[in-house]
């Protein structure tokens, strides 16, 4: 019975473990199957991933590789070679076996390759064409490859051309870019009598570049993460599903870390001829190449975790600190130049790009290059040098040597015969020609360096276009051309520089004049459309051809160059307008028709705003004080007349009632000119006169005499005054226009009735020239350095000072305090080779350049500065 039961208790465990075992049986095929079909598909997936991120890594080096090598040969070619042709310098394949030579753009292509390829890298570069040189005996196509690639490059320049062989039983990727003709290479190549090919154009295909790459190192760091992968999914397996979920999890943040392995390689790349490094996210070097150690002089291991700045020289490691710190702010990428201080103590100018590295979870650090420029910081200096010895040694000349025809023309020397007019126009339109040739190129100069000044304000455009067409219309009558304007918005007004927008309207109109038929009307036209003005010039010449549209606004461009030396020019006409233009916000453009003209136009935002604008069409001089008078007089009422008299007239007038007032008031101000009344309350006005000559504070001091006490037949002024300092002697009642007369004639400081001038400049004749010109309204002085100057200054009064700021033996500015002790202030006219900037013309009355002004100008300026002197002293 026991048994039994026993028995019947048995029977459902029994069956119950049975149950189990097949439930665990088919549990663990569930699972095996589910973890071989993950595993399956894992493999799968890691495998191709290894084949892309090898492929893509690879090809990425590569191309970087090649990008380099290119920009290399560019910056070489146009940055080296172009510049160093000029400077007795050959370039030559054989540069190793001659003197002052420089290998060819190419021939340094094909050694740096060679040095590349010998550093066992893993990398090979190759230059190769099928028309290659002569001397280099191997530089045609030596597989299929190499053939390929010639011929599908040449198809598609701008494709790549890719392909994964195995070279020598090892896998390697090779990828070839095409090697076309760039400008500065056609004429070497088809000029060259050994070259086999001579009717090269720009873009053609001359060669392909290659580069290959094994990827066995990078096929084996990936196959060593995979076998740790799979290592992990098997030691997951018996977690199920969790564990083959988590080895997924690690598969995908591997990848992750090959594709920032793959980032900081390619901001390593060893073959770079910049200083490369790597940083972390606080900026502290984790990698560095060995160009990059050489700029900055870090040397070792113990360079890294250094700042990447830190060796920055310290007159600019504020600024490249702050300029860092705002790119690390927005997130853009830093750059700048500054100088580094290597391991010896030098200074190297330096190009830094600086760019952030990125990956799906965020910054993981900086890559950055260093450029070492310090030959083009050479090559800059001596450019600066020589536009400032053009500015001052070729204008200066070209001034008297114009000014000197033109006083020819003038009939300074007497009527010239026909010939000589003739001859003299020659001269002078050829000076005026080479002129405009050299203020072209400090243009174009100052536009690229970005040294061009505008001073924009709100102006009217019609007095402008006016002031133009009165400019050109004698140049256009060369030509039998006519100017004819159309306004349909003439109080239209625009934010320009009066000055440089006449230049673009100068430019446009002697362009439409040149190139209109004879007996015809260029047409000009002034409209508004909306928030735009519109300025366009017509011409009914041959028009622009199809081919040269394009490029009409670059430097030096011709349509022609037949057409150019019958017409003139130098093609950067154009181009300076369109920078000016878009300076002042405005656009430029033009329309044209072959055989029916063409129209040149530029829009400028309209100025809206109810402020006052100023005409610049009017010269405009600094804001001048008033002449201060004293006025010596016991007769209240006959004080309060002169001050009257002589506020009116524009001085300041001051009265004193006796000598010991006028005296108090001699010592505390300084006085242009006094007025005397010959009898004083407390002293005799000649003895006043005289203890005023005998004091060194006062003895310049000009003195006009008011007295009722004068002999009827009333003294004449001997032009500088008695040796007492009289200028004048007035008899009571006063004539108003007499006195203001001897007062305009004392603040002049006038020499035989004419305004005293001291022409400050180092050239003679150019000062010949100048006192030649003005010798009607001014008596010149002259000063050649800034010595002579300053002992004039000290000795003599001047109404007016014409002033060269490029003196030999110091600045012209460092002459404005001593000018500025003179009493009264003369007005100071600065006659230089450089364009003042607007901080600097505001401390002179006006400002005039060196070949820029004509003779007209130069004598009306002059004119005007000595005209207003009698009331407005600078």
């Amino acid at each position: 019975m026991d048994n039994e039961q026993s028995n019947a208790a048995t029977k459902p465990q029994t069956t119950l473990a049975r149950l189990r075992e097949k439930l665990l049986d088919h549990t663990i095929l569930l699972l095996a199957l589910l973890v071989a079909s993950i595993t399956g598909a894992a493999l799968w997936y890691l495998h191709s991933q290894q084949q892309r991120i090898v492929s893509s890594l690879a090809e990425q080096g590569a191309k970087q590789e090649l990008t380099t090598m290119e920009q290399v040969r560019a910056m070489y070619t146009t940055e080296v070679v172009d510049k160093m042709r000029g400077h007795d310098i050959t370039v030559t394949h054989d540069h190793l076996d001659q003197p002052n030579t420089i290998p060819l753009p190419a021939t340094l292509t094909i050694e740096l390759g060679n040095r590349i390829n010998s550093q066992n890298t893993g990398l090979q570069l190759r230059l190769y064409s099928d028309y290659p040189f002569p001397w280099r005996k191997d530089g045609g196509p030596h597989d299929t490859f190499e053939r390929d690639a010639l011929v599908a490059l040449r198809k598609n320049p701008n494709l790549q051309f890719i392909r994964l062989e195995d070279v020598n039983g090892k896998p390697m990727l090779r990828y070839a870019v095409a090697d076309v003709m760039l400008p500065a290479c056609v004429t070497c190549h088809n000029n060259t009598p050994a070259s086999p090919k001579k009717n090269w154009k720009v873009g053609d295909v001359r060669g392909v570049l290659e580069a290959r790459r094994e990827i066995s190192p990078l096929a084996m760091t990936i196959q060593t993460d995979q076998r740790r992968t799979f290592g992990l999914i098997g030691s997951m397996a018996t977690l199920g599903l969790f564990g083959v979920g988590l080895a997924f999890v690690r598969q995908r943040r591997d990848a992750g870390n090959l594709r920032q392995v793959a980032s900081r390689l390619s901001a390593m790349d060893a073959a770079s001829p910049s200083g490369t490094f790597v940083t972390d996210v606080n900026g502290c070097c984790v990698h560095m190449n060995q160009e990059y150690r050489r700029i900055t002089g870090h040397k070792g291991s113990g360079s890294v975790n250094t700042l990447w700045y830190a060796s920055v020289h310290h007159e600019d490691r504020e600024r490249v600190r702050k300029l860092w710190d705002e790119a690390i702010r927005n997130g853009y990428t830093f750059a700048t130049d500054c100088r580094f201080v290597d391991d010896n103590g030098l200074h190297i100018w330096t190009s830094c790009k600086v760019a952030p590295m990125k990956d799906e979870h965020g910054l993981i650090g900086y890559a950055g290059t260093l450029e070492d420029i310090s030959d083009r910081k050479k090559i800059e200096q001596m450019k600066n040098e020589f536009v400032s010895t053009v500015s001052h040694e070729l204008r200066t000349p070209l001034t008297s040597i114009m000014g000197s025809l033109g006083l020819l023309a003038g009939g300074v020397s007497g009527e010239l015969s026909d010939k000589a007019k003739t001859l003299v126009e020659i001269a002078h339109n050829n000076s005026e020609r080479l002129v405009r040739l050299i203020n072209d190129i400090l243009d174009i100069e100052k536009i690229e360096s970005g040294r061009m000044r505008f001073e924009l304000v709100p102006a009217p455009l019609l007095p402008l276009v006016e002031q133009a067409i009165a400019a050109n219309k004698a140049y256009a009558a060369q030509f039998d051309v006519t100017f004819s304007l159309d306004v349909q918005d003439p109080i239209a007004c625009a934010k320009v520089d009066a000055d440089r927008l006449i230049q673009v309207m100068t430019n446009l109109m002697g362009n439409a004049a040149k190139f209109a038929p004879a007996g015809t009307t260029v047409e000009l036209c002034l409209t508004s459309h909306q928030d735009k003005l519109h300025f366009s010039v017509t011409d009914h010449g041959p028009g622009i051809p199809k081919d040269f549209r394009d490029k009409i606004f670059a430097k030096f461009s011709q349509a022609d160059s037949s057409d150019t030396r019958q017409k003139g020019g130098t093609g950067l006409g154009l181009s300076i307008s369109k920078a000016i233009i878009e300076a002042m916000n405005g656009d430029i453009g033009f329309e044209t028709t072959e055989g029916q003209g063409t129209t040149f136009y530029f829009e400028l935002p309209k100025w809206s705003e109810s402020l006052e604008v100023r005409d610049p069409s009017a010269v405009e001089y600094k804001t001048l004080h008033r002449s201060k008078v004293l006025v010596v007089e016991d007769d209240h009422d006959v004080a309060t007349l002169l001050v009257m008299m002589l506020e009116r007239a524009g001085y300041e007038a001051v009265p004193a009632y006796d000598a010991a007032s006028a005296r108090r008031m001699l010592a505390e101000g300084c006085y242009s000119a006094m007025t005397l009344d010959l009898k004083l309350p407390d002293v005799d006005g000649r003895t006043f006169m005289k203890e005023l000559h005998d004091d060194p504070a006062t003895k310049n001091l000009a003195i006009i005499v008011v007295s009722g006490h004068l002999r009827r037949q009333v003294r004449q002024s001997n032009g500088n005054g008695n040796d007492l300092g009289v200028v004048d002697w007035i008899a009571k009642p006063i004539n108003e226009s007499n006195l203001l007369q001897a007062i305009k004639k004392t603040t002049r400081n006038q020499a035989n009735g004419k305004t005293r001038v001291l022409h400050v400049e180092d050239d003679i004749d150019l000062r010949h020239i100048v006192s030649s010109l003005c010798e009607d309204v001014a008596e010149f002085d002259s000063a050649s350095n800034f010595a002579e100057a300053a002992d004039m200054l000290a000795k003599q009064r001047y109404g007016l000072i014409i002033l060269d700021l490029e003196l030999p033996d110091q600045s012209g500015w460092d002459l404005l305090p001593i000018i500025d002790k003179q009493v009264p202030h003369p007005s100071v006219l600065v006659f230089s080779g450089t364009e003042l900037s607007h901080e600097e013309s505001i401390r002179v009355t006006a400002a005039l350049v060196k070949s820029h002004a004509t003779n007209p100008e130069l004598l009306d300026t002059v004119r005007h500065l000595t005209d207003s002197a009698g009331t407005n002293e600078a």
